[in-house]
């Protein structure tokens, strides 16, 4: 999809506060509300903003460790059907597809170590994986939202 500064400039406001009026962002780039609104949409109907949701402070909500589980398949089974397993699970934020020794990287939370131990036992029991290597969050340095890349432009 193509973006015009409009579009760039709408994509920026709503990465900084995704529950900005439409009021408030036509002001910021001098349109109307409704422009905005039918602007809002089309992002949202081209898959380029794929929702709005409140972001959460893993350690207010009782999640104080974060980990990332490196997964090897095992040979000759499905990938798609181990990615479903894995994302059935609850703990699991996120499950990438990676090059290297292991095929997939998950991001998971816990409440505890021990609770981060109980979901390493469930996730290396799942039918499809060989083995797992864990690595362990010791402090969030930075997250933040994805970089736009037309930001620096």
């Amino acid at each position: 999809m193509q973006f015009d500064t409009v579009d760039k400039r709408l994509l920026e406001l709503l990465r900084e506060d995704g529950r900005a009026s439409h009021a408030s962002l036509a002001k910021a780039v001098g349109l109307s509300a409704p422009a905005v609104g039918e602007r809002v949409r089309k992002l949202e109907q081209a898959g380029v903003i794929k929702g709005f949701r409140a972001v959460l402070d893993p350690e207010a909500v009782g999640l104080q460790v974060t980990a990332f589980v490196m997964i090897a398949p095992q040979p000759r089974k499905p990938a798609k059907q181990l990615v479903e397993r894995l994302t059935s699970l609850p703990e699991v934020e996120a499950v990438y597809s990676v090059a290297g020794v292991y095929s997939f990287m998950a991001k998971v939370r816990a409440r505890s170590t021990s609770e981060l131990d109980e979901l390493l036992d469930r996730m290396f029991l799942l039918d499809g994986v060989e083995r797992t290597e864990t690595i362990m969050v010791l402090r969030t340095a930075v997250e933040r939202a994805p970089n736009l890349p037309f930001s620096r432009e």
